[in-house]
């Protein structure tokens, strides 16, 4: 009996997160499905309870300026620092005025709510949309897969390689796994969340959320479908892999002397399986047996539910806003033409055509404000080795303030924001000479 509650919840978590099955005719994963059966046959509803989300958002964050409940929870939920107040209201205002199309008629307006600006983020088919789906079923759903055995499983079974290739513990397997086959939001999350569970340092949680969380294959399928490159898809995706295992080998090897070797304030560090002397799958059923009895599944969906609240008011409305600027800016301003000039003389150099060059170069910057801006760069550009090229990059920079960017920020690893720039910059420039040699060779 005590291996059946380990197995079978940590079971339920594998084939939920990890597994694609055929619904239909379309072959995704749990949350792809669910995201796809509401927005196909619930959409009105579902956007007027985004709505709903946006006015409390709105209407709470404004009083609790001024207000101090009792309910140290809620304190929690809706106190915010000055700058954060200053996001969440603006991020939930823009989302309403998105969707209303409020002053419509008024040219600064219409810079915020064109379809190619805030309608990215908002309404039928906006990232947003996605997002309030995404983190509700993934976060409810999470501890499925972090609290009853699976990560101490997997970390006790590949705690030696992982250690000597990243640096990290075992554990590290499950966030890749999760963001490799769902989304990189999910995969920084687990990690945010197994930090402040002890199972990571800060320096091991900061390796991990900014190298393995990796976007998802379905949304590169899409983008590969986009750049028209969809026949080489294998190429494609395994061009991801192999630039960000091999880019996860050398932060490893960093100095990172801003992120500690010490583990999340107050919390209990859990055994390193690491250091036992020799895995084997006996010992690794042990260990989450052992984990799986002390998990309550009552408790960690109570604590579940106040993560999706806590996203809902803290991490959604900041994503609207910064991404919603960032393509007015990339839309309306030759900011990303300036900021890439550099690449130009680069891409010239490695061959590519001036074409090709006139798109590559903005795109190659575009992708700090949202990732899917490169691709839209790209969609008309006759080269597929540049296609490719600038597809493939989007991914490997794995940073963009409209979505992944902004929730390391908000996470208890400490990552600031001129962190997620400097770590796109740095990814950028670490994957342009390795991306080059795998054009050659499969484009």
């Amino acid at each position: 009996m005590k291996y059946f509650k380990p197995l079978f919840l940590s079971t339920l978590g594998f084939l939920f997160f990890l597994f694609p099955f055929d619904i239909m005719g379309e072959n995704r994963i749990a949350i792809a499905h669910i995201l796809s059966f509401i927005t196909k046959n619930y959409l009105d509803e579902f956007l007027i309870f985004t709505e709903v989300i946006s006015w409390i958002v709105l209407t709470m964050t404004l009083i609790f300026i001024f207000f101090t409940s009792r309910i140290t929870t809620l304190n929690k939920v809706f106190k915010a620092s000055p700058l954060n107040v200053i996001l969440r209201l603006t991020g939930s205002f823009l989302y309403l005025m998105v969707i209303h199309e409020w002053f419509g008629d008024y040219k600064w307006s219409k810079l915020l709510i064109d379809p190619n600006t805030g309608g990215v983020m908002a309404g039928e088919g906006g990232l947003l949309t996605t997002l309030y789906v995404t983190f509700f079923v993934g976060l409810m759903a999470m501890p499925l897969l972090t609290h009853f055995g699976a990560v101490e499983f997997i970390g006790s079974l590949f705690g030696k390689s992982m250690k000597k290739i990243f640096k990290v513990p075992g554990y590290a397997a499950v966030d890749a796994i999760a963001s490799f086959v769902g989304d990189g939001t999910i995969g920084i999350l687990v990690t945010d969340q197994q930090y402040k569970r002890g199972y990571y340092t800060q320096k091991e949680a900061y390796i991990i959320a900014t190298n393995f969380s990796i976007v998802g294959i379905a949304f590169a399928t899409a983008v590969a479908e986009e750049l028209g490159i969809s026949h080489i898809f294998p190429q494609f995706y395994a061009s991801i892999a192999i630039i960000t295992i091999i880019i996860a080998a050398i932060t490893a090897r960093c100095p990172l002397k801003k992120f500690k070797n010490t583990y999340y304030q107050g919390v209990q560090t859990h055994l390193d399986q690491d250091s036992m002397p020799k895995s084997s799958v006996k010992k690794a059923i042990d260990v989450a047996v052992q984990a799986a009895s002390k998990a309550s599944l009552k408790t960690a969906l109570k604590a579940s539910l106040l993560n999706v609240t806590n996203t809902y008011v803290g991490f959604l409305p900041v994503i609207m806003t910064v991404g919603t600027l960032g393509l007015v800016l990339a839309e309306n301003t030759p900011l990303f033409e300036i900021l890439s000039f550099p690449f130009q003389y680069l891409y010239t150099w490695m061959g590519f055509a001036s074409a090709s060059v006139s798109s590559m170069a903005p795109a190659s910057i575009a992708g700090l404000a949202d990732m899917y801006l490169p691709a839209l760069f790209m969609v008309d550009v006759a080269s597929e080795q540049a296609r490719f090229f600038i597809g493939t990059l989007s991914f490997t920079q794995l940073v963009f303030l409209s979505e992944t960017g902004m929730i390391l920020v908000k996470t208890s690893i400490g990552i600031t924001l001129w962190d997620v720039i400097k770590i796109f910059f740095y990814r950028t420039l670490l994957s342009i000479p390795l991306l080059w040699a795998l054009t050659l060779l499969f484009a």
